[in-house]
């Protein structure tokens, strides 16, 4: 097993060793920090200022219970913090096999909870989960950009794969699950390629799923969007943070222009969630360097941390419905 480091416990949760967790717990907190599939520095600090700037929700409490205002649950109390996988000195492929192993050793319902890291991030955690479930499920990215391979000649799934970096791994995720299981949300409207490759974009991006760009209208109908991504599956969640208007997150690799706002993508979220299950989530490209204690900085985290302990929350409420 690799090894696991806890300093700071997300929002004051209970550490376990990552070989103790308990076989009810409804999700495991895993850090992995690392930009080794970036061109940029600063995503291997995520988890520190996700952790850090979660204890706002737990000041002044000798045994803090975070509450859900809607309807009074302690949505937390059935998930644990295993700590940050160290990656010293490993290279790319290292780190994600050593992430793949602590996902792999997780009891069978338990959800990985994973903060990044850049978005390679994404795949040895799918990968995981793709090996030890019964069932296939569907990817649901919520990001600026595709992270799709689209170079090189008409974009298909028989052009061979470039090595794993953060702006192809949805690719790699894709030729994981298989066709049409990845439904990309909020990504910019337009994209650029080759000329060349342009006649085949659309027949690859069918194939591989559905994109809803930050102007389709299904973004602000819940029933057109329950249509579009179906119900009664099982999801993986993965939030690229830079889905967030550039406004609210300047904290990441490539800001975006014009991006979700806070609360669309936390109801956006709410809309995957309400008639699916959650198998697995990761937030990632949270980037600053590991110094940084400026203002926009700390509230860019705060937000992460937002959509984070938003997603935990369904993790545990599922199992909490379960039960």
């Amino acid at each position: 097993m690799p090894r696991l480091r806890t300093k700071t416990a997300f929002a004051g949760l209970r550490t376990v060793a990552p070989d103790a967790v308990p076989l009810d717990a409804a999700a495991a907190v895993v850090g992995s920090g690392y930009s080794l599939g970036s061109a940029h520095q600063g995503a291997e600090n995520g988890p520190f200022f996700l952790r850090t700037l979660s204890q706002a929700h737990t000041w002044g409490a000798e045994q803090p219970g975070i509450v859900q205002l809607r309807n009074g649950r302690v949505p937390l109390e059935r998930a644990v913090d295993i700590g940050d996988v160290l990656f010293d000195g490993m290279t790319l492929a290292d780190a994600q096999e050593a992430l793949a192993q602590v996902i792999a050793a997780l009891p069978a319902g338990t959800v990985p909870a994973v903060i990044g890291g850049d978005h390679t991030v994404t795949l040895p955690v799918v990968q995981a989960l793709w090996k030890r479930r019964r069932r296939p499920f569907t990817v649901v990215q919520f990001d600026h950009h595709l992270d799709l391979q689209i170079w090189d000649g008409a974009p298909t799934r028989d052009v061979p794969r470039d090595p794993v970096f953060n702006t192809n791994v949805m690719s790699h995720v894709s030729d994981l699950v298989g066709p049409e299981r990845l439904f990309q949300v909020g990504v910019a409207p337009y994209a650029t390629v080759e000329a060349d490759s342009a006649d085949g974009l659309d027949g690859y991006l069918h194939g591989v799923g559905l994109q809803l760009p930050l102007l389709a209208p299904e973004l602000d109908d819940l029933e057109a969007f329950r249509a579009a991504l179906g119900t009664g599956t099982d999801v993986y969640l993965t939030v690229d943070i830079d889905v967030l208007d550039r406004s609210v997150m300047s904290s990441t690799g490539y800001p975006a222009e014009a991006g979700l706002g806070t609360r669309d993508l936390l109801r956006l979220i709410d809309w995957v969630l309400r008639d699916n299950r959650l198998v697995g989530f990761d937030l990632v490209e949270f980037a600053a360097p590991a110094d940084a204690r400026d203002a926009t900085t700390l509230s860019d985290a705060g937000r992460a941390v937002l959509v984070f302990l938003h997603l935990l929350n369904w993790a545990c409420r599922q199992a909490a419905e379960r039960a």
